[in-house]
């Protein structure tokens, strides 16, 4: 007996509430089967909040026999999602320009915490390439280097959250750093399509065996996307990316397109019809997640070619959601936060001298 449509569509959507109360996304987990869940920092207070947040989302979904993807978007740095009680990492760039084994630490350090609580994907790490005169959405969030090297500790940051059973999600394809524009507030664009193709992507090319997936980002190239953004441009992910990519596509948070004009009325159709494999939003209240399922069922429900790209879309999640071994098992006791504390401060107190 094959799976119902209802549960096909679901699967597609990781939704992020928010405000302070997730109770606006049980239902949408109990009664559209949606793909999973994204925390926000603002959904707790404390760890034991985030441990019964994280509870109640895997208890909400019981009775449905494909587990929750359980997300974050923990980079470390100015990008912390992690409760009060832990140590804040310090910066991937000056951590990476120090070592290499102490990007490894880190990783480690991450996917620890992570998968003793109950989180198993990871929106990191970040594969742009820093640009100075730039890129200042990304300060201190990129590794250390040129493409090479971004694509070298890529790997390396990835296998290590992967073997710990967090699933690595390397953004943001095909590469912000060539962009000053901060795609939370704009759609970044860029005339350089020759210097993304010959430099902003090859870290991602670098890291394609081993991640199992990648996050595509909000930035539009001439004469590769046209006006649309990567996220949309269904030829440009497919010849760049799909078509040698094996692991799940995922795109940014779509409500930050919101903030353009140019694509305000038409960006969530284009979103749905897109190839990416998974479709990342955060919604206010349970009542926008339905109106968004169900424009998307309708959607289905007038096209073969739609309902076929689901289909193998699906049948992706599946794979990926069993390779993991995900689960929807409570968490009983989470992490040991001094040990792991006293992890984080070896790794801040290493010297970061550069290379």
């Amino acid at each position: 007996m094959s799976d119902s449509l209802d549960k096909k569509v679901g699967q597609r959507f990781i939704f992020g509430v928010n405000n302070e109360n997730v109770a606006d996304i049980i239902n949408l987990i109990k009664n559209a089967y949606i793909g999973g869940v994204i925390l926000y920092k603002k959904n707790y207070n404390n760890y034991q909040e985030m441990l019964s947040v994280i509870n109640r989302l895997k208890d909400a979904n019981k009775n449905n026999d494909i587990p929750l993807f359980i997300a974050i978007d923990q980079e470390g740095g100015i990008v912390n999602r992690l409760p009060k009680e832990f140590h804040p990492l310090k910066n991937i760039t000056d951590v990476s320009k120090a070592s290499n084994d102490l990007v490894v630490d880190y990783a480690n350090v991450i996917g620890k915490i992570l998968n003793k609580s109950g989180i198993n994907m990871n929106f990191g790490p970040v594969l742009d390439i820093y640009n100075n005169s730039k890129s200042k959405a990304l300060l201190k969030r990129c590794f250390y280097g040129d493409a090479s090297n971004v694509g070298k500790l890529g790997n390396e940051y990835i296998r290590t959250l992967n073997n710990n059973g967090v699933i690595a999600v390397g953004k943001h394809f095909p590469g912000h750093g060539i962009s000053s524009l901060d795609s939370h507030f704009f759609v970044p664009y860029t005339f350089n399509y020759k210097e993304v193709i010959k430099k902003h992507i090859l870290p991602f090319n670098e890291v394609m065996s081993d991640a199992d997936a990648i996050m595509i980002g909000h930035i539009a190239i001439f004469k590769l996307t046209r006006l649309l953004p990567a996220s949309m441009s269904n030829d440009f992910l497919s010849k760049y990316l799909k078509n040698k990519f094996n692991g799940l596509m995922i795109t940014d948070e779509i409500n930050m397109l919101k903030h353009s004009i140019i694509y305000r009325f038409f960006y969530l159709n284009k979103i749905l019809k897109s190839v990416n494999d998974i479709i990342l939003i955060k919604i206010n209240n349970e009542n926008e997640g339905y109106k968004i399922i169900n424009k998307y069922k309708k959607m289905i429900l007038k096209s073969n070619i739609e309902r076929q790209k689901l289909d193998i879309m699906y049948e992706r999640i599946k794979e990926i959601k069993g390779k993991y071994k995900i689960n929807d098992n409570l968490v009983l006791d989470g992490i040991n936060i001094d040990e792991i504390n006293l992890e984080i401060d070896k790794i801040n107190d290493c010297e970061h001298n550069e290379r």
